[in-house]
């Protein structure tokens, strides 16, 4: 071997060592592989007093609600939408914060605090969303407690597309309203929306393992070329 392809050998070599340090030390911490899957951020509005999902459900839809109340932890639904909700309390054991996950795509959830409740829309649709309150209230600057919680779907969309999340909030199908909670659209009761993000949920779907094994394989085969090549070298 003459000295030129020596040191080409040397230099890949070095190269797919440098190459396999990078995916090893980049797959474990989920920055190589399937990207994370998003929830959408929602846009938020104050809404005055009290409406229900058919108050607030956008022009040519109806929405279904599930209501949680009082709120708490634990799972609550109607049979088609399931909402499992995590609370963080105040001092005075008060719902001050929460995060919830459902089976099927949410159009909207409504918080109820003070004398009115805080509205989240999410377009597209989300199974889950972390860190929602109430109002603020102007007399502390801090977030009223939770009177309520209202989970808003379309359920026509969610009985027939459970397996995505898609559906717009403006969709135009139509279903009947229970007496499970109420929801909100960014144009009713006046309200003026705004967009504010409100925390994203862990995602899964890392593709870490098999990124582990090529890049052990760059580092050893690397080694072996510089190995090879030094020896040749050193001759």
């Amino acid at each position: 071997m003459d000295q030129p392809s020596r040191r080409r050998h040397a230099l890949i070599g070095l190269a797919s060592i440098v190459a396999g340090l990078v995916i090893l030390v980049a797959a474990p911490t989920g920055n190589v592989g399937a990207a994370a899957q998003q929830q959408p951020t929602p846009s938020t509005s104050v809404v005055d007093d009290n409406p229900t999902c058919g108050d607030l459900a956008p022009e040519g839809a109806t929405w279904t609600e599930v209501k949680v109340e009082p709120v708490e932890d634990g799972t609550f639904g109607d049979g088609t939408l399931e909402v499992t909700i995590e609370v963080t309390e105040t001092d005075d054991g008060d719902p001050l914060l929460f995060n919830w996950t459902s089976n099927i795509g949410v159009d909207a959830v409504f918080v109820k605090g003070g004398d009115n409740g805080l509205l989240y829309v999410y377009d597209p649709e989300s199974t889950g969303d972390t860190g929602l309150h109430a109002p603020i209230n102007p007399n502390n600057d801090k977030f009223f407690g939770i009177s309520h919680v209202s989970f808003c779907y379309d359920k026509d969309q969610a009985t027939t597309t459970t397996s995505t999340s898609t559906t717009s909030s403006t969709s135009t199908t139509s279903s009947t309203s229970t007496t499970m909670g109420e929801s909100t659209t960014t144009t009713a009761m006046g309200a003026v929306t705004t967009t504010t993000p409100s925390g994203e949920l862990p995602r899964t779907g890392s593709t870490a393992g098999p990124i582990m094994g090529i890049g052990a394989a760059l580092l050893v085969g690397g080694a072996a070329l510089v190995g090879y090549a030094r020896r040749f070298l050193a001759s």
